[in-house]
């Protein structure tokens, strides 16, 4: 599986789990200050693993750094409220962001597979 089809996979499943989250746990309510992010995070985690090949790859890029950032605001405001026993559960949503961000920077950096980077110069006839 390439890099870009598995980060495909990882953003909609996080994206499925956030929203099924906010619906089964009746997070959905006017006093939960996550529930906009987390909205928003799982619609851009689904959109942006719908696009072409082309804009996928930084954006998703982009979704997981965003989505990192919320779940370590959220985890933060457990361990703030003394409750950081009952936001352990984010760990495993940050990580699989973090990770994912590191091999989807690698790719960007590296450009598509086939592609050289920096093509070395052609050798020119030696002069006899």
């Amino acid at each position: 599986m390439t890099v870009l089809r598995t980060a495909r996979v990882v953003a909609a499943i996080l994206a499925t789990v956030m929203l099924v989250y906010l619906a089964a746990t009746g997070a959905i309510r006017t006093d939960n200050p996550f529930m906009v992010p987390d909205v928003l995070l799982g619609v851009l985690l689904l959109a942006t693993a719908c696009l072409p090949a082309r804009w996928a790859a930084p954006a998703l890029l982009f979704a997981f750094g965003l989505a990192s950032g919320v779940w370590t605001t959220s985890l933060s405001h457990y361990a703030v409220r003394g409750e950081l026993v009952d936001g352990l559960d984010h760990l495993p949503l940050i990580g699989a962001c973090v990770i994912q961000s590191v091999f989807l920077a690698r790719r960007l950096i590296r450009g598509p597979v086939g592609t050289p980077r920096d093509p070395a110069p052609a050798e020119e006839p030696a002069a006899g």
